[in-house]
């Protein structure tokens, strides 16, 4: 019977199969969506949610609601649905595209023993003998969670139940032996060429196989294979060796193969120029990046915050400040928020380049923007927000340096005993020892022992004002109590 709360469904005098998927299919709640199907499939009651009699629904409506409920996580009304609709149905084939889709299901959701478990209780719990499409499913699952030994084992079961490794199969092997570093990619090699017919999944596999373990001339020998035997290299094909490529600053070659892909009618897609792009910023070629940059948001590829970044380092790597900022700011219009590492590429560049006072306007705009250090960024804060006060102590931004210092320690981020000495120097030779004392008291209250330089520096300034005796003694006392 439906749920109470299912609201009553207006059935048709005559209810079919091809009604019931088209009332499953427009119920977004999966749970909503199983009581229908309960209520048009169970014999007729009483309710008048029910409709007129039970009727038998398709394969494909079973097969959509599994793997509705699959994505909504409830794996356990799934699995009952599957175990309940075997009963329906004559013939047990009909129930394995939803069975795949279950098995598939719990790869997703990181249950791989789960799947193995389903796979092997499929004969007797739902009269469904295996097949090598379901071997190969569990194959996957398992290989994508790392369970090798498990993989080897079922492997052997499908041979010894006598089914042949298909090309899938193979594929979902190949990728256990290309993607496990320590694996011998010699074995990986052997293994694809004992595929009958190997597509265009197998050649990617292997050619990223290759390129990850720097085999340039292997993996550009398996490219030029696909030609020959008739197997069209795909967008992930170009994509996998113009990244290589560009990682081993190839990039004549990288853009060439980018031209071929042109040629072939294959659009690259966002990994493909974000890939290139990097290669050409760190190689030292920012403006061939800048007009990827163009050509991609032309194609309406929108690039992505590590784009950008790419963009803007390799900008700033060639003292193209101003064209950097640009591009920070067309980011901002598409959407994209700067995290810790862009802001800094482009402040740290500021710096060096004696712009302290744009370099600490970015920095307040970061701090505006909410872009807070975490456990992973914490040092990369602290580098930019150092190499700010060190800029503008440099140009004799006293007054900034010291507000850029203040909202440092208000916001919990370290500073490096460089910095500290920096300061108390600066505020020494400006004749501002309160600010120099001040510095000092954090240093230490910090258990940030200064060096003698520091001591001697802001003793020397207090030498000069006659009053070295009863701040020293103040500052050893505090010294003293740390």
């Amino acid at each position: 019977m439906p749920p109470a709360n299912l609201t009553p469904t207006k059935w048709p005098k005559t209810l079919t199969a091809e009604h019931l998927h088209r009332l499953v299919r427009a119920e977004r709640d999966p749970r909503r969506a199983l009581a229908l199907f309960d209520a048009a499939t169970v014999a007729a009651s009483v309710s008048t949610s029910a409709p007129p009699a039970p009727i038998l629904p398709s394969p494909d409506t079973v097969s959509l609601l599994t793997s509705r409920l699959a994505s909504a996580g409830l794996l356990p009304l799934a699995t009952s649905l599957l175990s309940r609709s075997r009963a329906l149905f004559p013939s047990a084939a009909d129930l394995e595209p939803p069975f795949l889709t279950l098995l598939r299901a719990f790869a997703r959701t990181h249950r791989p023993l789960a799947a193995l478990q389903l796979f092997r209780s499929a004969p007797s719990a739902l009269s469904l003998p295996h097949s090598a499409r379901s071997y190969t499913a569990v194959l996957a699952t398992l290989v994508a969670h790392s369970q090798l030994p498990l993989a080897q084992s079922l492997l052997a079961d499908m041979r010894a139940a006598g089914f042949a490794p298909t090309t899938a199969t193979y594929n979902v092997l190949l990728k256990a032996h290309c993607s496990d570093a320590a694996a011998p990619i010699d074995d990986a090699v052997r293994l694809f060429r004992n595929i009958r017919k190997p597509d265009a999944c197998s050649y990617n596999t292997l050619i990223d196989g290759l390129c990850r373990r720097s085999r340039r001339a292997e993996a550009l020998q398996l490219f030029s294979e696909m030609a020959a035997n008739d197997i069209a290299p795909t967008v992930v094909t170009y994509t996998t060796v113009i990244s290589w490529l560009a990682r081993e600053a190839c990039l004549d070659d990288a853009l060439e193969m980018f031209d071929e892909m042109a040629k072939r009618g294959i659009a690259p897609n966002v990994i493909t120029y974000s890939s290139l792009i990097d290669g050409l910023c760190k190689g030292g070629r920012a403006a061939s990046a800048l007009e990827l940059l163009d050509r991609m948001v032309k194609e309406k590829k929108l690039p992505n915050t590590i784009t950008y970044s790419s963009v803007i380092n390799g900008l700033c790597k060639e003292g193209r400040l101003r064209d950097a900022m640009e591009i920070l700011d067309r980011m901002r219009l598409q959407g994209r928020k700067p995290d810790a590492g862009l802001f800094g590429k482009l402040i740290v560049g500021l710096c060096d380049a004696g712009r302290a006072a744009e370099a600490a306007n970015y920095l307040d705009e970061m701090v505006l923007a909410g872009v807070q250090p975490n456990r992973v960024t914490w040092s990369l804060h602290v580098k930019i927000n150092d190499a700010v006060v060190a800029a503008l102590c440099a140009r004799g931004e006293v007054e900034r340096a010291f507000r850029v210092y203040q909202s440092m320690r208000t916001r919990g981020i370290s500073t490096e005993p460089g910095t500290f000495h920096l300061l108390v120097e600066f505020f020494s030779k400006k004749n501002n020892l309160e600010k120099a004392a001040h510095v000092v008291l954090d240093m230490l209250s910090e258990r940030c022992i200064p060096e003698r330089e520091t001591w001697d520096v802001i003793i020397s300034g207090y030498w000069s004002k006659k009053k070295v005796r009863q701040e020293a003694e103040k500052m050893w006392k505090q010294l003293a109590v740390t």
